[in-house]
């Protein structure tokens, strides 16, 4: 259905059978996919078979220990340990040697102290003699993995001082792995384009095993996000000893009216026990009725519910539970890659308040919900240290008579007021930079607001 086609795009699994010969900037492999027990007709077209993105895990529809509500799922950690969605990480780094006319100004090589001025912060001793690392070294955050050097534009003191020291500085052009990522140099490349420019591709991979914050989904446009693993003698088991991979909330089901989910577990529990491929193409005459039949001649409770046990104190759980293979699919968006806190950091020129995004070490957004709770909690001090002394406050002085901003030296202890020409009568307050801003964009249309001062 449409929620699947926003899920399988993102949805990891072997994206090219040459990934080893390639470097594409980004890409996700799964390093065990499986065939879906479970097929259409359109997906045998699509090479779905031959190029799969998901795995049939054993999914129960159940409540337990409360660690799967909204839209979160409980997944097995043994089955983690065996490689159960495990995958692994590809990115380039990709570096080239500029040219300014017919000259190349960038050459690569090991930048040392000796020669060249400014280097960054991060470890050169990966790097090899030509500037580049080898394939199968690890690396860590802020490691250089290509080493480019260009000639350092020079002030007349700096031509001086290299001439009475006869050393020739560079500057730096080095390129430095993600400080948040790390893993280990799979390829390096180095080629040249159609202008005869070097050019240095290399490629690192990390393996990525599944943790609390990672996002599955199933083809029902079922998605959840990792609450809590348990190890297999802490899951809830059936009478054979079967344990589910993952445990589902029941109450993801019925207001969204997947019921395609449903069937497919079913349908899969039928395909499993008979060892052949179900066939869930639409339109076609095979019903539910057939799938509860089936399971009934198996000697199977018709309707895929099973009798289970608690994992943590060995008692038979009171409801039947629904369980049975369901092909789940890891997505791309893992918790490693979002992960992020600031405590202080840059800021915006214009506005003053904390930068966004996690790659400009940015802040974290207070929005209008947060702002609501925090009202409904009456903690009135807590709002005004996020909304106001954390993120932007500002001193200004403003003109008692007219309540308009004036000009300030606090270190001369001189003040004045341009609209007014006074230079007494003038109050010190603390308003948001935004607020100021705002004012100032305001009077640009020739409104002019005016604060208007009360004592406390």
């Amino acid at each position: 259905n449409t929620y699947q086609s926003a899920m399988g795009k993102q949805a990891m699994g072997v994206y090219v059978t040459n990934f080893n010969m390639r470097l594409d900037t980004l890409a996700h492999l799964l390093y065990y996919p499986q065939r879906p027990l479970v097929c259409t007709k359109v997906m045998e077209y699509l090479r779905f078979r031959d190029l799969p993105a998901g795995i049939n895990a054993i999914v129960a529809i159940m409540c337990y220990t409360g660690y799967n509500q909204e839209d979160s799922l409980i997944m097995n950690q043994s089955s983690i340990d065996r490689g159960l969605f495990r995958s692994v990480f590809f990115r380039t780094y990709t570096s080239e040697e500029k040219q300014q006319g017919s000259l190349i100004i960038e050459s690569f090589e090991k930048p040392s102290i000796e020669t060249v001025k400014g280097l960054k912060r991060g470890d050169y001793t990966k790097l090899e003699r030509d500037g580049l690392i080898a394939p199968g070294i690890r690396v860590l955050g802020d490691d250089i993995i290509i080493g480019k050097v260009s000639p350092n534009i020079e002030d007349e003191d700096d031509i001086v001082i290299n001439r009475i020291l006869l050393k020739q500085y560079k500057k730096d052009c080095s390129l430095s792995l993600r400080s948040n990522e790390n893993g280990v140099t799979d390829t390096v490349m180095l080629s040249s384009n159609s202008k005869g420019n070097k050019f240095v591709k290399v490629k690192v991979r990390s393996v990525r095993v599944p943790q609390i914050g990672d996002k599955f989904a199933s083809r029902h446009g079922q998605k959840g996000t990792i609450g809590i693993t348990y190890r297999t003698e802490d899951m809830p088991f059936t009478d054979d000893g079967a344990f589910p991979d993952i445990i589902m909330n029941p109450h993801a089901v019925p207001s969204r009216m997947t019921i395609g989910h449903l069937v497919e577990c079913l349908a899969g529990k039928v395909a499993a026990l008979e060892g052949n491929e179900g066939d869930a193409t639409p339109f076609s005459k095979i019903t539910v009725q057939e799938f509860i039949q089936k399971l009934h001649k198996l000697g199977y409770e018709k309707y895929g519910n099973d009798i289970l046990y608690n994992g943590h104190n060995g008692k038979m759980i009171k409801s039947k539970i629904f369980i049975g293979p369901t092909y789940y699919q890891r997505l791309k968006h893992m918790v490693d890659d979002k992960i992020h806190a600031r405590s202080r950091g840059p800021l915006t020129m214009i506005t003053r308040q904390p930068t966004e995004g996690r790659s400009r070490d940015g802040g974290l957004r207070f929005g209008e919900m947060e702002r609501d709770c925090m009202i409904s909690h009456g903690s009135a001090k807590m709002l005004k240290e996020r909304l106001f002394e954390e993120s932007d406050a500002y001193r200004v002085h403003v003109c008692d008579t007219c309540g308009l901003c004036c000009i300030a030296d606090v270190n001369k202890n001189a003040y004045e007021c341009t609209v007014c020409n006074s230079k007494i009568n003038i109050s010190q307050i603390y308003i948001p930079y935004a607020c100021k801003l705002l004012f100032q964009e305001l009077m640009t249309m020739a409104i002019y607001p005016k604060l208007i001062l009360e004592d406390m």
